[in-house]
């Protein structure tokens, strides 16, 4: 940046260097500030423009005094509000919903992490130049030390294809042109892509599944490989994350190696992970441990006598085979993730009694915007059939009770609910007047894959019933599986 200006204080005179139209980074920054807008207005992401300004205000706060102390400049900070841009971005907070904009829920972790992938900056260099990408090593460290419970990372899945995804599609390949073929950048970007795609690919036709919370079911095969691959938060990390220039080689080919190492060491640490969250956050470790070993390869080729003389044939066919065979090794404890639902004993419907569900004792069922944002149309047409089994389910279960019959029951009730029987919370029909499809997603686990329920008001003996009633498949039949009271989950 040209000093264009300075300013004197205590009689010594100190460079102003203000940001430049030309600036790389600037683009870069319209681009990821765009997103940002995007995610606001259109997308429902749970993040608050509070807690981006945090991350914002963090690594300026850090970067501006550093730079002065070292330099002697008054710099505008704009690699440091890319970095906090870029956690921003990413990390989400459990708790912090839709709207609230100005909620400062876990500011204290976002300030934290953003704090540390600036410093990481500072301190953790090799030759002059910082090791490993800033915003990349802070989130990995925040994911891995507080894990699921507290934090999250950004959804690999955004939403349905809609006007507003192709928006911020268009938005990601204008920045990528403008920004990574001005810096040469682009053939590692597709190096990686082209690795990672194909490692993915590996992983789906061995039977790979991870459980999301946007899926009602485990994320598998062909939909995993479309899902991951073609994520926007994967195309942000390959276009504007792994090329940093600070952070990768500075030759054509070697740039292609780093892109395609990082997009196998990603590929490799994804490979045995159940769950989104795994998976994101082994995506993002993928670049922390190539750019912690680029510095040891480098000294170790340095002091070799003579580099080793083999051909790029001859390497890719060490490579590629030890490849594969780590993808599908390392992928075996992901075949396990599509085992979700409470198991139904065999022959359990079989026994299931013919009741007769009076069209009165059925209200006109709606469908949550969450459901039909995950699902799409498919669950307006599957909204009556769950209304009336779950209150069929109900009468079977009064019935099954009354007997003390829990092969009956077990026609009905699957789960906690089966294994509580025949304990209940009334034996009297409920008049529901009012019911609602909806997702219900487990407190303690915000990556568990979301069930169906239903959110039913009405009376029971002249008392209000106000619950979510958990419904799970079996055979085209929904059993009921669980209910608590309305807002407790």
């Amino acid at each position: 940046m040209p000093a264009a200006r300075s300013v004197r204080i205590r009689g010594t005179s100190y460079p102003v260097r203000l940001p430049s139209i030309r600036d790389p980074r600037l683009h870069l920054a319209a681009t990821i500030t765009s997103i940002q807008v995007m995610g606001q207005a259109f997308l429902g992401w749970e993040l608050s423009i509070a807690q981006i300004l945090v991350c914002l205000g963090t690594c300026a706060l850090i970067e501006v005094p550093m730079v002065f102390w070292e330099r002697k400049e008054i710099v505008w900070p704009a690699s440091a509000l890319l970095t906090g841009n870029g956690v921003a971005l990413v990390l989400r907070v459990n708790g912090t919903e839709h709207g609230h904009w100005w909620s400062m829920n876990g500011w204290y972790i976002f300030a934290a992490t953003a704090g540390l992938a600036l410093l990481s900056k500072h301190v953790l260099r090799f030759r002059g130049r910082p090791v490993v990408n800033p915003s990349n090593l802070g989130l990995v460290a925040c994911f891995l030390l507080l894990g699921t419970t507290v934090v999250n990372p950004l959804d690999f899945w955004w939403g349905p294809m809609s006007v507003e995804m192709v928006v911020v599609y268009l938005i990601l390949a204008t920045g990528a042109l403008t920004v990574t073929r001005r810096l040469g950048l682009l053939p590692m970007s597709l190096a990686f892509w082209g690795v990672f795609a194909t490692s993915l690919a590996v992983l789906s036709l061995s039977g790979h599944c991870i459980s999301a919370r946007w899926s009602v079911t485990p994320v598998c095969g062909a939909d995993f490989w479309w899902i991951v691959a073609t994520s926007p938060e994967v195309v942000i990390f390959m276009l504007f994350m792994i090329t940093d220039p600070m952070t990768s080689p500075t030759e054509r080919r070697p740039r292609i190696v780093f892109g395609a190492a990082v997009g196998l060491a990603s590929a490799l640490l994804l490979a045995p992970m159940q769950t989104e969250y795994g998976a994101k956050v082994a995506v993002l470790a993928g670049l922390v441990a190539v750019c912690a070993l680029r510095p040891v390869l480098t000294l170790a080729t340095e002091r070799l006598d003579r580099p080793l003389a083999l051909s790029a044939p001859v390497r890719l066919a060490a490579v590629v085979p030890v490849a594969l065979a780590a993808l599908v090794v390392a992928g075996m404890p992901a075949r396990t993730a599509a085992s979700t639902g409470p198991a139904v004993a065999s022959g359990a419907l079989a026994e299931r009694p013919d009741v007769d569900v009076p069209d009165s004792a059925v209200p006109d069922v709606t469908v949550s915007d969450d459901v039909t944002t995950v699902v799409g149309d498919a669950a307006t047409s599957q909204a009556d059939a769950m209304a009336h089994d779950l209150v069929a389910a109900l009468m079977i279960e009064a019935d099954a009770r009354a007997a003390g019959d829990s092969e009956m029951a077990a026609s009905a009730i699957a789960g906690q609910r089966l294994e509580d029987f025949p304990a209940a919370s009334g034996d009297e029909p409920i008049d529901f007047a009012t019911m609602e499809v909806v997702l219900v997603r487990d407190p303690e686990d915000p990556q568990a894959v979301p069930r169906f329920g239903i959110h039913a008001t009405g009376t029971r003996g002249g008392t209000p019933v106000d619950s979510i009633y958990v419904l799970e498949a079996a055979g085209g039949t929904w059993l009921l599986t669980g209910e608590h009271a309305s807002g407790e989950a």
